[in-house]
Order: C-alpha cells, then structure tokens, then sequence
C-alpha cells in the first residue's frame, strides 16, 4: 500500500492506494504554519501513524508547496512510519519536458496533477487547480508541459475585500441564483464566484487558441467543488494530485 500526501498551503490531503491503484483511504487536514516541529509530531502520531499497521504501507511519497512545513513533515513521517519516502520533484521525474525559462522552478502540485492527468486521459491537456491560488497548466499534445497561469485563489479575494474595504461583510462562498446581485451579498457572491468561473473557461480558450487544438479539461483542487457544478466543459478530478502522486512512485519503483 502507498501513502500519497498533498501538503498545499490550506490543506493537507491524504490518500492511500492499493497496488492496483484503489483509494482506500482519503482525509483533508489544515496546514499547520506555526511550531511546525511540535505541531507535525503530534499529528503525524495521530492521524499517519495508526495508517501503517491499518493498510500495511510499503512506502510514501510527498508533494509540498509549503517549504517551511516540508522537510519536518518529511523527516517526521519517515522517522515515525519506519517506511521509504520519495519527494516529488522536477529531480524525480527528469524525463518529464517542461517547456520553462527555468524548469526547477516548477511546483511539485503542477508536476503531480501533470502526472495524474497524462495517467488518464489524453494530451493536449488545461488542469485548473482551485486551492489557495487558482492555477492553470497546460500540456501539449506531445505531453510537455508548455506553461501555466497562477492568480489569487477565492479565498484570497474574498479575504482581500474584507481588508480593504473593511465595512463589506463576510460572506460565504456560494454561487447566487443570478449573475446580478441584488443586495451587497449577493452582488459579492456574483463577483467572486462568476469571475473565478470565467478567468478559468475564458483562460482554458485562449490556450487552445495557442495550441490550435481542443484540450482534455480538468478541474481539481479543494476549492474546485464550489463551481464544479458550473464549468460543464471541465471534468472534475477532486484526487488527481495524489492520483499523479501515485504514478509518479509507480515510475521511480520500476
């Protein structure tokens, strides 16, 4: 059994698969920023460690943003666990062509959903990944990734409202029934939900405007469940970066 553990800047997601790729296990955790040391001890005591004995881990492999959290949740995993970790990286997966000014800096959330993508379905490809920021990656029909786009996350601009303009109240992020607001409220619900929808169906034409080609479309990412229900050309894929994850140790094992 393999651990797969997504380490984004909001959440920590947890997915355990069997050989033959079945999830038996999920579960989604806050990322914790302060007394990581202490902090990542005691949860990984709690909530990693009784998974050894339950599915008879073999190994884990990590994706992380968050490079504070990194390397002690990590070292702490691997030193608890007793079991072979791998890290995923632009290092792990070197025959993956990524078409960057600098190819190192390619995040280890991009290289994964890249990977879970290219797994299942065919190239070209756009993956949208709602999470703290809102990402876009492309790749091409002959499976290089050929770029992305990185904007502020729903949960940044509607925390972004409310300290700059502290009089708007806080409101949930919920799609309204109409696009026009008819009360403070809904007139924010409108503009944070509708504007996230159509960056990302707006963005995901113009890609394949650049490619000349119709693209596989993805949604994923913990945020992505807010508008799945609204992007009808995307598919919903709310475990393609620890499905990535999985593949990327089938290909560092073999």
């Amino acid at each position: 059994m393999l651990l797969t553990i997504d380490i984004g800047n909001s959440n920590i997601v947890c997915v355990v698969y069997s050989g033959s790729k079945e999830k038996l296990y999920d579960a989604r955790y806050e990322t914790i920023k302060d007394n990581v040391k202490s902090a990542y001890k005691n949860f990984v005591l709690d909530h990693i460690l009784p998974l050894k004995e339950n599915y008879k881990l073999e190994a884990f492999i990590v994706s992380s943003v968050v490079p504070s959290v990194d390397q002690v949740f990590f070292e702490t995993v691997e030193m608890s666990l007793e079991i072979k970790g791998y890290k995923c990286n632009t290092d792990t997966v070197s025959e993956f062509e990524i078409l960057l000014t600098n190819p190192k800096e390619l995040g280890a959330d991009f290289i994964a959903t890249s990977y879970g993508a290219m797994c299942k379905y065919n190239t070209p490809i756009i993956v949208a990944d709602l999470g703290s920021a809102t990402k876009l990656s492309a790749i091409n029909s002959k499976g290089q990734f050929a770029g992305g786009i990185i904007m502020p996350g729903l949960r940044i601009s509607q925390d972004a409202l409310n300290r700059f303009i502290p009089h708007l109240p806080t409101i949930p992020l919920d799609i309204p029934r109409s696009v026009l607001g008819i009360d403070t409220i809904t007139a924010m619900q409108a503009g944070l939900m509708f504007s996230t929808i159509d960056s990302i169906t707006g963005i995901a034409d113009r890609i394949e405007n650049e490619f000349g080609e119709v693209c596989t479309k993805l949604l994923t990412g913990g945020l992505s469940v807010l508008i799945k229900d609204h992007t009808d050309s995307f598919i919903y894929e709310p475990f393609l970066l620890n499905e990535g994850l999985f593949e990327i140790y089938k290909k560092i094992v073999k």
